[in-house]
């Protein structure tokens, strides 16, 4: 299981401290996104992390060279976020992009994007595997992330049985890329890592981004112990 932290901040110029804070241990990360109408947590919105990218660059356009962004969309009008990305591609490095299954995208949205991007799909806790496979083409969908709480706000329970959905993806056939997303942290680690099927990534949110200063580098060391490949 590999490592990529998740990043969910209330002002653009939060999630750069946060990065800044993270990258001397990582240079991929997750940025979370919430309009306050899919979920019930309203972040900085993408046009004001956008913004606040350019101002940067515009200063060191070495700055975030090496780094690679994941960005996981909790937003209802995901399409009109997906054309922002398009535009900065060029800008920032973009592996995926991560839009809701229960929001219904549209098959050829999920394919339509290598060039730019891959378009990945979030199940939610109560989103079922077998109706995934229903409704698309699984071995089509470029990455899938496993929701482990109800997404919005970071600190919202754990739920275990969501991690059955990672056995069932592999048992279906799939091969691709799976993201486990939510309370990653020292209580629940030990659980997922018995587990005979288990993500590829993992997203670790408050537990890295809120840490103490004092404590980041002992927590970072603790993730190695689960940083590895299957």
């Amino acid at each position: 299981m590999k490592i990529c932290p998740s990043i969910l901040e209330y002002k653009a110029e939060d999630y750069f401290s946060t990065i800044k804070k993270l990258s001397p241990y990582y240079k991929y990360f997750q940025i979370d996104f919430a309009d306050g109408v899919y979920v019930d947590n309203k972040t900085a919105t993408l046009d004001e992390f956008l913004t606040f990218t350019g101002s940067v660059l515009t200063k060191d356009r070495s700055y975030l060279k090496e780094t690679i962004f994941d960005f996981h969309l909790m937003v209802k009008d995901y399409e009109t976020e997906i054309k922002k990305l398009e535009e900065i591609k060029n800008i920032i490095n973009i592996k995926n992009v991560f839009i809701h299954y229960d929001l219904f995208p549209n098959y050829s949205l999920l394919t339509s994007h290598y060039s730019l991007f891959n378009i990945g799909l979030v199940l939610n806790p109560q989103d079922q595997v077998s109706d995934l496979a229903t409704r698309y083409r699984l071995r089509a969908i470029p990455c899938i992330q496993i929701m482990s709480i109800v997404p919005g706000a970071q600190g919202k329970p754990f739920i275990p049985e969501t991690l059955n959905k990672v056995e069932q993806l592999r048992m279906l056939g799939y091969r691709k890329e799976i993201f486990l997303d939510g309370a990653v942290n020292d209580k629940t680690l030990p659980y997922i890592n018995s587990l005979k099927y288990r993500p590829d990534y993992l997203c670790p949110g408050s537990f890295l981004a809120k840490s103490p200063d004092e404590q980041l580098k002992k927590r970072v060391d603790y993730l190695l112990e689960f940083n590895y490949e299957d």
